[in-house]
């Protein structure tokens, strides 16, 4: 997965890079404002694409005493970072540029090479925004784009498909707001259009950007917790648990901590109990029991939930303390 997420960046990097190149040149030669914002958006997107491969890197080094957990979540604040660079560089040059083509209007005399520049960038932007959508598709298995979105820790790959579709709506944007300004005789569509993407590329960036500080802050993996609860409820050995709780470090690296009880049939079953027993070897066979239920939970969770990496239950046996001589483990 990790393999496939690095080669999607890279491939939108060399794409944006070219696309960046040839806006730049079409800018400087039409006096486009619209294109002076594209070629910033694709600036923009090629800068953070090597924000997210470096935050890649670095989320792979293996945990040290410091970060006894790995650095996984640093690939969040890469990507935190690229949400402000298309904050900063795509949203407010984009609309500070709009605002300066409509107070100081000049007319578009030459369309051919924006529009041949925009259809260009169209086809580069779309196959890689179709290349992403496939690998994410392919990813999200029976669950829903919208809802995958929202809920995934692949925060790289889905800053890219963000990136990516409002790249090919910006080109649209761009088109529609090149051709008005040609055949009205004023830049002042052209203002409009860099505006309108400047706005569309901040939605962008504050999604991505509250997307990211909620990864960072801790939050949980719903659709694991719904998962590790259903398996508690449905376990003949489980009596009750509390303070379920799942942390995202990574998107294959999820911690789970939680409180269970297990039922007193299944912890006694074939210990007897009785004046003659040895105290020492029946607490022995107690705790033994109990390591074998919570180790047999553990499996089931792991194989239900493949990106849990690590599980601490805290087994909770209020009626052990009851028996003589007997203490919880």
């Amino acid at each position: 997965m990790e393999e496939h997420s690095i080669k999607q960046i890279i491939f939108a990097f060399l794409g944006n890079l070219l696309v960046a190149l040839l806006k730049f040149i079409v800018a400087g030669i039409s006096g486009s404002a619209v294109m002076f914002s594209e070629g910033l958006h694709s600036i923009a997107d090629t800068a953070n694409q090597l924000f997210l491969l470096f935050g890649i890197k670095r989320a792979g080094r293996p945990a040290d005493k410091e970060h006894q957990f790995g650095f996984g979540k640093e690939r969040f604040f890469w990507s935190l970072i690229a949400a402000f660079g298309i904050l900063i560089v795509g949203c407010v040059l984009s609309v500070q540029k709009g605002m300066h083509a409509i107070l100081n209007p000049e007319a578009i005399v030459d369309i051919k090479w924006p529009l041949l520049v925009i259809g260009i960038s169209i086809l580069i932007e779309g196959y890689t925004l179709l290349v992403t959508y496939r690998f994410l598709h392919k990813t999200k298995g029976k669950a829903k784009l919208i809802k995958f979105l929202d809920n995934s820790s692949e925060t790289a790959i889905i800053t890219v498909f963000f990136e990516d579709s409002a790249a090919v709506t910006g080109l649209a944007i761009a088109a529609i707001g090149i051709l008005l300004s040609y055949f009205l005789h004023t830049s002042i569509f052209d203002g409009l259009a860099s505006i309108a993407i400047g706005i569309l590329l901040g939605f962008v960036a504050i999604f991505l950007a509250h997307k990211n500080k909620d990864l960072l802050t801790d939050q949980s993996h719903l659709a694991t917790n719904k998962k590790i609860e259903e398996i508690f409820q449905n376990h003949p050995a489980v009596e009750k648990y509390h303070d379920l709780r799942t942390i995202i470090f990574g998107p294959k690296h999820i911690v789970v901590v939680s409180d269970v009880e297990f039922k007193e049939e299944f912890i006694y079953e074939n210990i007897e109990n009785n004046p003659s027993t040895d105290r020492k070897s029946y607490t022995e066979q107690v705790v033994q029991k109990i390591g074998a239920l919570t180790d047999q939970l553990e499996s089931e969770i792991r194989n239900i939930c493949p990106g849990v990496k690590e599980i601490y239950l805290e087994v909770e046996q209020e009626k052990i303390a009851k028996f003589p001589g007997v203490k919880s483990p």
